[in-house]
């Protein structure tokens, strides 16, 4: 998964959320499924969508379980993410960011017990042809030490006058 934030949800950010993906996926994008929200359906989202070589599938309207792996992760993040304090789209980004990077280490049932790094992969080993070129991963090491500063920042906020031995520093 990709995530970020936006300050609106508008074409322009859409395509901008497309355009990041070329570098976010170890994978190359072929398809990508959105619902029939006005900033998928706009002309400068569908040329987007030409120009990268991307084909555009849409839900039926008012059946989000058709999205259904989408709107589980949502949850997901709706309860394990928002409900933290932050500062801002930034830190909220981060959040996002860190939690979307532990959920793709975490092994997975439905992957039979593998992780979907690993099970990427592994993908990518049998089909190398699907590998993406321009993919560039996270440094492990200094976007955690990022998610702990945020997650030490809104403990402080939540949580003024406790004692946190976790982030004491």
């Amino acid at each position: 998964m990709h995530l970020a934030v936006y300050d609106a949800e508008n074409a322009a950010n859409a395509v901008a959320f497309l355009s990041q993906t070329r570098k976010a996926f170890p994978f190359r994008i072929t398809h990508v499924l959105t619902d029939r929200g006005s900033c998928f359906t706009a002309d400068s989202f569908e040329e987007a969508c030409a120009k990268l070589k991307v084909i555009r599938r849409t839900t039926k309207p008012y059946t989000p379980q058709t999205n259904g792996m989408v709107e589980r992760f949502n949850g997901r993040v709706a309860s394990e993410v928002l409900g933290i304090n932050v500062a801002g789209h930034a830190d909220l980004e981060t959040l996002l960011i860190g939690f979307n990077h532990a959920y793709n280490q975490r092994r997975q049932r439905v992957l039979s017990g593998k992780s979907p790094v690993n099970k990427v992969k592994q993908h990518l080993e049998l089909n190398a042809r699907l590998a993406n070129p321009l993919y560039k991963p996270a440094i492990d090491g200094e976007l955690m030490a990022k998610v702990d500063d945020v997650l030490y920042y809104a403990n402080e906020v939540s949580q003024p006058d406790r004692l946190q031995l976790r982030y004491s520093r």
